[in-house]
């Protein structure tokens, strides 16, 4: 038996925890939840919709990814 790994699905998979926790880091410090104060203003928008809209996205990424690494291992496995 004998299984062919994709790493475009690893890849997508990776992308998609980093946007999820740049998501979380941005939300964080933007919204004011941390003790350090952030140099520049930020407008309301960036944690009313960006941020969430960031993070929503990268969950899809990692969805995707999974999904598409499970649906190419079903395909590739052969028996000789």
């Amino acid at each position: 038996m004998r299984r062919e790994h994709d790493f475009h699905s690893d890849a997508e998979i990776r992308k998609g925890l980093l946007s999820v926790l740049l998501a979380a880091l941005i939300h964080y410090f933007a919204a004011g939840y941390s003790a350090m104060q952030v140099p520049i203003p930020v407008q309301p928008v960036v944690t009313s919709i960006l941020s969430p809209l960031l993070f929503l996205g990268g969950l899809g990424l990692v969805i995707h990814g999974y999904y598409h690494r499970r649906h190419t291992y079903s395909h590739t496995v052969r028996y000789r």
